[in-house]
C-alpha cells in the first residue's frame, strides 16, 4: 500500500471517527457525564484491564496454530507481542494492522508474507462465524429484545436494492477473473498466490484441533468478561446480569468493524444503543461504553509501547 493511500485512508478514518463521535455525544451534557468519574469503582475498570491481557495471549497462541507446520518453531511469547503491537499500529492506521503483524511475523520467524496473510483471512472468516454463533444464542435468549432494537436502530436506515445485489456480483465476478488471468500470465504472482492459500487453507485442518476450539472460546469467554465486570464500577449498571453482556458483546463487535480508528463513535454508539433495552438510558449506556472502550484503549497503548521495544530488540538480534 502506497504511503499516499495510507495517508488518505488513515485522515478518512479519523474524520469519520471524529463526525460518528459528534453524533453520538451532541446531546449529552459533558459537564454531567464526566462528574460520574467521581462515583466509580475503578477495582473492576482494573480488572477488565487485566482481563483483556489475556485476549492478546490467546490471540497470539490460536494464530500460531493456524502457523504451524512441521518445520516451524513458534514462540506464543513472540507472537503474543507481534499482536499487540499490530492493534497498537491500528490505533493510529486502521485496516492495516494485520499488514503489520504479517511482517512482523516475517521479521521475527520464518514465515512468507503472503503465507502468514492467507491464515489473517482465515482467522477472521472464523471470527466472523464464531460471532454469528454468538448472535444466534442471544436471538436465542432475547428475541424480543434483539428486534425491537433492530426495528428501532438498523431496519429503519436500509432499503433493499436489487442495483446493489448486481453490482456487488459484477466485483466478485471481476476479481476471480483478474485472479485467473495473474495466475495463468505472472509466474511470481502465482506463487504468492499459491503461498496465500495454502494460508488460507490452513483452517481446514483446525476443526478437529482440540487446542484451536478450546482457545476460541476462551477468547470470546475473554471479550465477554472484559465488559461484563465493568458493569459494577458503577450504580446504574451493576444490576445487569448475563443477557446483557451478551447484549454488549455483540454490540461492541459489530461496533469494532466499523472502518474507523478503534471503532470510535460505531462502538459506543451500538453499546449505548442495545443498553437502553435494559432500562439503561442513553447517556448512562455511553458513559459505560465510554468507560470499556477507553481503558481497552489505554491498555493496548502501554502494552504496545512494551510489545514494540521487545520486538525491536528480537528483530536486531536475528539481523545480528
Amino acid at each position: 500500500m502506497k504511503k499516499k493511500n495510507i495517508i488518505i485512508n488513515t485522515l478518512l478514518s479519523l474524520a469519520l471517527g471524529c463526525f460518528l463521535l459528534y453524533i453520538v455525544f451532541n446531546k449529552i451534557d459533558l459537564n454531567s457525564f464526566f462528574s460520574k468519574l467521581s462515583e466509580i469503582n475503578y477495582s473492576w475498570i482494573y480488572l477488565s484491564m487485566f482481563i483483556s491481557v489475556f485476549e492478546h495471549i490467546l490471540r497470539g497462541y490460536r494464530w500460531n496454530l493456524l502457523m504451524q507446520t512441521p518445520k516451524t518453531n513458534l514462540s506464543t511469547y513472540v507472537t503474543t507481542n507481534v499482536m499487540i503491537v499490530s492493534y497498537f499500529f491500528a490505533l493510529f492506521i486502521p485496516r492495516f494492522n494485520d499488514f503489520i503483524r504479517c511482517y512482523l511475523i516475517s521479521k521475527t520467524n520464518k514465515i512468507k508474507i503472503s503465507t502468514s496473510l492467507g491464515t489473517v483471512v482465515s482467522e477472521r472468516i472464523l471470527d466472523l462465524i464464531s460471532l454469528f454463533l454468538i448472535l444466534l444464542i442471544f436471538i436465542t435468549l432475547e428475541f424480543d429484545l434483539f428486534y425491537s432494537f433492530l426495528k428501532e436502530h438498523v431496519f429503519i436506515n436500509i432499503t433493499l436494492n436489487p442495483i446493489n445485489f448486481f453490482w456487488l456480483l459484477l466485483v466478485f465476478l471481476f476479481l476471480f477473473l483478474l485472479i485467473k488471468y495473474f495466475s495463468k500470465s505472472s509466474k511470481k504472482f502465482r506463487e504468492k498466490f499459491t503461498e496465500f492459500k495454502s494460508g488460507l487453507f490452513s483452517v481446514k485442518h483446525i476443526y478437529t484441533n482440540k487446542a484451536f476450539i478450546v482457545s476460541t472460546l476462551l477468547l470470546w469467554f475473554i471479550y465477554f468478561l472484559m465488559g461484563y465486570v465493568i458493569f459494577f464500577s458503577f450504580n446504574e449498571t451493576n444490576t445487569l446480569g448475563v443477557n446483557a453482556g451478551f447484549a454488549v458483546l455483540i454490540a461492541g463487535s459489530i461496533g469494532m468493524i466499523v472502518p474507523v480508528n478503534a471503532g470510535i463513535g460505531a462502538y459506543h454508539f451500538l453499546v449505548a444503543s442495545i443498553l437502553i433495552s435494559y432500562n439503561i438510558n442513553y447517556e448512562s449506556g455511553l458513559f459505560f461504553a465510554t468507560l470499556l472502550h477507553t481503558s481497552q484503549i489505554i491498555c493496548l497503548a502501554i502494552l504496545g509501547v512494551f510489545s514494540s521495544i521487545i520486538l525491536f530488540l528480537k528483530i536486531r538480534s536475528n539481523e545480528e
